[in-house]
């Protein structure tokens, strides 16, 4: 009896039109060889020299663009298998890798630079580059931490003691959120804040660095502000009443877009008027698999 050999990862791919193309366990179409790219990218480090003094002074440092290469063996109807993987790589366009093993479950974000087949061998197999601009893999689990005024209290199991009431839950004045950021680097979050009452200001500070974010506006009772730091993505926007509106002018001058740091991070926050709800979103970071 032939005894199955249990695969150490899995890899696929989704294009822009999100078709996802499974490129592991169906060997008989296609057997990954290689995929490079996988590994920390490298860095880039400035340094300035100085005239009399051994060494360099160090400037700055940044990651480099993550290049994903992946070595796929073309089997069985080698033609139409090819031009099937075209229609998912397709050069310069967006695209997804998604990619799993015992210890991570992740995707990146890249785009296709090029696509190499060696038509006129006998086992023809394809190269596929992708250039991914942020280098970084995240976890596909998105982790989701509230800020609540009400603090839950109710749990099981439970004994009635008579004359003893058993609070199910109790009113906090200063709410305050453990936030904790298993990333290998600091993190944008989705802030998304629900009010149950009307209210003319709210204020989310990260009591660790005294940073704060404060947005003044006339709000009402079931509005809902979604507000994004993720670099290059930065913007804050209000719900009410199926409409979506632009408030990023409501930010208080001197706000701060957080990001969260590796390890944990404190929050609270405080409203003028009214309650509301905070919730944080983010995804795990890493810089390899």
């Amino acid at each position: 009896m032939r005894r199955e050999v249990p695969r150490m990862y899995e890899a696929k791919i989704e294009n822009k039109n999100g078709q996802v193309l499974v490129l592991t366990g169906d060997e008989p179409i296609y057997q990954v060889i290689n995929i490079m790219g996988l590994n920390p990218p490298a860095a880039q480090i400035n340094t300035t020299t100085i005239v009399g003094l051994d060494g360099a002074r160090f400037n700055s440092a940044r990651l480099e663009t993550r290049n994903i290469v992946l070595t796929v063996k073309i089997n069985g109807d080698v033609e139409t298998n090819r031009l099937n993987l075209y229609s998912y790589f397709r050069t310069k366009e967006w695209c997804q890798f998604y990619y799993s093993n015992s210890s991570r479950d992740v995707s990146i974000v890249g785009y296709v630079e090029s696509v190499e087949c060696g038509l006129f061998s006998n086992a023809e197999t394809a190269q596929i580059s992708i250039l991914c601009p942020y280098p970084y893999f995240k976890a596909l689990t998105e982790i989701v931490s509230d800020i609540s005024s009400t603090l839950g209290l109710f749990v099981f199991p439970f004994s009635i003691n008579i004359g003893s009431p058993i609070p199910i839950s109790s009113y906090t004045e200063n709410p305050v959120a453990n936030i904790y950021n298993a990333s290998e680097t600091e993190v944008g979050v989705t802030i998304t804040i629900s009010f149950e009452s009307a209210a003319t200001s709210v204020m989310i500070k990260n009591t660790d660095t005294g940073d704060t974010l404060t947005l003044n506006y006339a709000f009402e009772a079931g509005d809902v502000v979604t507000i994004n730091t993720r670099k290059g993505q930065k913007a804050v926007s209000l719900l009410r009443n199926a409409d979506t509106i632009n408030i990023f002018s409501a930010l208080q001058r001197g706000s701060v877009f957080f990001q969260l740091a590796s390890g944990l991070n404190v929050f609270s926050y405080q409203s003028i008027g009214g309650d509301a709800n905070i919730q944080f979103r983010f995804n795990t970071e890493y810089r390899g698999v």
